[in-house]
């Protein structure tokens, strides 16, 4: 098995899913961006709890090009303190291969 690369962060609105992923997707930064939701977010913020509906994104990219994944999003998230969380998976040999191909290590670009 390979290793890929599974990032999430939440957006309130679909619109705003669609931007990011459409982002990524067109800077061959990931592979895949799988959106899920409404649901809903309860946290604390600014010293008050909050509850929000959010969307869910789960973007696909391989190790070589996390660093990329985040420092777009840092830059393109609509939120003052976005979740940008991520974890190394083990994937099937196929499914690491196809994301391989479709995501563009600006590395070695």
């Amino acid at each position: 098995m390979q290793k890929i690369c599974l990032i999430r962060t939440s957006v309130s609105s679909i619109t705003e899913a669609k931007i990011i992923a459409s982002g990524l997707l067109d800077g061959g930064m990931a592979g895949c961006v799988q959106t899920t939701g409404p649901g809903l977010s309860s946290y604390r913020w600014k010293g008050e709890i909050e509850q929000t509906e959010e969307y869910y994104l789960s973007i696909k990219t391989t190790p070589a090009c996390r660093d990329d994944v985040i420092s777009w999003l840092k830059q393109h998230h609509p939120y003052d303190l976005p979740e940008i969380i991520w974890a190394e998976c083990d994937a099937t040999e196929d499914y690491a291969v196809w994301l391989n191909l479709n995501v563009i290590n600006t590395e070695t670009a």
